[in-house]
């Protein structure tokens, strides 16, 4: 029996043994400092500092280390259990030492560093799975300890980060009453104002035409469904400033609408589109499609029985309507709205083209960030502000809307007739269709005819500069690098995302621990986070101590991917919540663990979800700009920051030409995706029926 015991005591030993090797293999020949050049284009001077073996900072981690060894070599008379406890306390106090001293330091964490953290990391999952928890699965400990240290590090903290300027002045001391001065400024209350009021009505606006497009494609079309929800989705694969280009296209000063206005009706103010009118528009082209989507999916869940109930107890069509099937989409409703809000709130393309003198807090945090004039605590400020309010009506969609209970399917097999709606409302509805689909048909014929146009509003002379001029200077010049890179960090991003929302939905829906509401909650703020305040947050967060990634394609990448995730988190949760926890359990009774379970039974089954997921997220890497556009370099281009580009210098045909590729591009991905899940569904759908 003693034998026994030592046996598997030298294995833990062993274990751990084999981790601290690595911990000192990244350290001795790794630097453990960030270097500002690389390790190519640096000195070997600058790269002998920055292995840190020398002066007292992260060199004392030689001193650290040899606690390790203190319970193993007291042998038998320390208890198991206390020496687990110790070893997880050991390597947490260890990675927060290197934290503290790098920030301390001022200085970088290096290459060293990863390695470093990855064997504290495995020796805390193995620490835990010593103890037990989770029923001692090692990679369920180490998947959950990987992704709270990721939700920390790229969430949590960015999202701090982002209030220290708030209360630091230019010379970096406390100025706690700083926010104050910016907040009375009179031009700043205007701007939240502005923000505000519109985010309002934009949130009325979508949430009305995706219900109309919801209820027309779901309880009144039947073969032009399909053109309804094309014309519905497209502003999704859309690149940010081509809605509002599209727009200025159509109803600018030199737009043949304004023209026709001016030719026939006498309008004398051919600036009337730029300011809140123009933005209203523009964004409510582009948010609507959200807002359908929601709206869409709620419609198909009533249960038409209730309608039927209704028509028996002697109502008519309209009372059915505004009693019944209103109500029911009371909660899909309010999400629409809500969603919008944040969207406006977080959107600056729109505003950059479109705002005019009209300002509001996402394109003034970009120009104090950006502008001559850099003010970090008046952009951080503006920031807390969105960040704040879209925190709260995240936590009211969360919490409020979440907890309420408007179940209309009971698990009854009779599910009964859709009923008619009223002539007159299908009528109103198919009439407001019809006008959607011809303005979006307009829209975005004016801005595929504008890509090829000389110079729109002036000569309309068929062209292929703009084109040229884009792709025609070779892969070095041009739009070409921009395009090739984002293709690069999406497809790099993509997979990822799928991949960490798939494990932390298989940790929250699988597994059962303390603080898994929290942790799922905390993985959903990427959504309620605007897009302008996450790339302030990570240019604060990472342009300092203790990790450096501004200026490289690494934080592009990452924050693709932090925004991105809840897509896969939603994605797994909901294919997740359809696969009996039976599987799981069969597979692991037959001793396969946790890893081989979810590559085997897990993925497969959960298939057409992951590439939905990794589609989307695709398309979003490539779209997004109000993140990611505070992050970009000349060496690490993306293609809407060169869009942006294009369009602050004025050349708006350059501009659409590349919007449109990019359209045509997205398409042609979204199609292929949907042939390929078409082509399993119906091989599926085959071997199941035997044909």
């Amino acid at each position: 029996m003693s034998d026994t015991l030592t046996l598997r005591s030298r294995k833990g030993r062993d274990a751990v043994f084999a981790w601290l090797g690595l911990i000192v293999v990244s350290f001795a020949l790794l630097p453990a400092w960030s270097l500002d050049y690389g390790l190519v284009d640096s000195s070997a001077e600058e790269i002998l500092a920055a292995y840190g073996w020398s002066g007292l900072n992260i060199s004392l981690l030689w001193l650290v280390l040899p606690m390790a060894l203190l319970p193993r070599f007291a042998g038998g008379n320390v208890p198991s259990r206390r020496r687990h406890l110790f070893d997880a306390g050991w390597a947490v106090f260890c990675a927060l030492f290197m934290l503290v001293s790098a920030t301390l330091a001022e200085r970088g964490l290096g290459y060293a560093t990863l390695g470093i953290f990855v064997a504290l990391g495995a020796i805390i999952s193995q620490a835990l799975a010593k103890l037990e928890w989770l029923g001692g699965d090692r990679f369920v400990l180490g998947a959950l300890v990987t992704v709270v240290s990721l939700v920390g590090l790229f969430i949590l903290y960015p999202s701090i980060a982002i209030f220290v300027p708030m209360f630091t002045n230019d010379s970096g001391q406390f100025a706690p009453l700083q926010f104050m001065q910016i907040l009375s400024q009179s031009h700043i209350i205007q701007v939240i104002w502005n923000s505000f009021l519109l985010a309002a009505a934009v949130g009325v606006g979508c949430t009305f035409f995706g219900l109309v497009l919801a209820i027309y494609t779901t309880r009144i079309a039947r073969r032009s469904a399909v053109i309804g929800r094309i014309f519905s989705i497209l502003p999704i694969v859309t690149p940010p400033f081509i809605v509002g280009l599209g727009v200025t296209l159509m109803m600018g000063r030199s737009g043949y609408v304004t023209e026709l206005m001016v030719s026939v009706f006498g309008l004398t103010n051919t600036n009337w589109l730029y300011g809140f009118t123009g933005i209203w528009l523009a964004q409510v082209l582009a948010f609507t499609p959200m807002a359908f989507m929601i709206l869409d999916g709620a419609i198909k869940t009533i249960h038409p029985s209730l309608e039927e109930a209704s028509y028996t107890l002697r109502a008519n069509r309209y009372q059915t309507f505004h009693r019944i099937f209103l109500p029911l989409l009371k909660p899909a409703l309010a999400n629409a709205f809500l969603i919008v809000i944040v969207q406006s709130l977080a959107d600056f393309s729109n505003p950059l083209v479109l705002g005019g003198n009209f300002d509001v807090l996402a394109t003034q945090i970009y120009f104090y960030i950006t502008g001559a004039q850099l003010d970090y605590p008046a952009a951080s400020t503006l920031g807390v502000i969105l960040l704040v309010f879209s925190l709260l009506v995240f936590c009211i969609q969360y919490m409020w809307i979440g907890k309420r209970s408007y179940v209309t399917i009971s698990g009854k097999s009779s599910r009964g007739d859709v009923q008619p709606l009223p002539v007159s409302l299908v009528w109103m509805v198919s009439l407001l269709v019809l006008v959607w689909i011809g303005f979006n048909a307009l829209l975005y014929g004016s801005i595929f005819y504008g890509s090829f146009t000389v110079n729109w509003g002036v000569d309309y002379t068929l062209t292929l500069d703009n084109f040229s001029n884009l792709f025609g200077r070779g892969f070095s010049d041009g739009a070409w690098p921009s395009l090739l890179d984002t293709l690069l960090y999406a497809g790099i991003a993509a997979p990822i995302t799928a991949f960490f929302g798939l494990l932390i939905a298989y940790i929250v829906v699988r597994q059962q621990f303390r603080g898994k509401k929290t942790l799922e909650f905390t993985t959903m703020l990427c959504f309620a986070v605007p897009g302008t305040v996450a790339g302030i947050s990570y240019i604060l967060a990472f342009n300092g101590a203790p990790v450096y990634l501004t200026g490289t394609a690494a934080i592009v990448i990452i924050s693709m991917i932090m925004r991105n995730v809840p897509v896969g988190i939603r994605a797994g949760i909901a294919g997740l919540g359809q696969l009996d926890k039976s599987l799981d359990e069969a597979s692991l009774s037959l001793r396969a663990g946790s890893m081989r379970t979810i590559w085997y039974i897990l993925l497969p089954l959960l298939r057409p979800a992951i590439l939905s997921a990794l589609v989307y997220s695709f398309v979003r890497a490539i779209t997004t700009v109000s993140a990611i556009v505070f992050l970009v370099t000349p060496d690490t281009r993306v293609a809407t920051a060169y869009i942006l580009n294009r369009v602050e210098d004025g050349e708006y045909g350059v501009a659409i030409a590349y919007g449109s590729i990019l359209i045509v591009v997205m398409l042609a991905i979204i199609f292929l995706f949907d042939y390929l899940v078409g082509e399993a569904r119906t091989a599926r759908s085959k071997a199941n029926t035997g044909h």
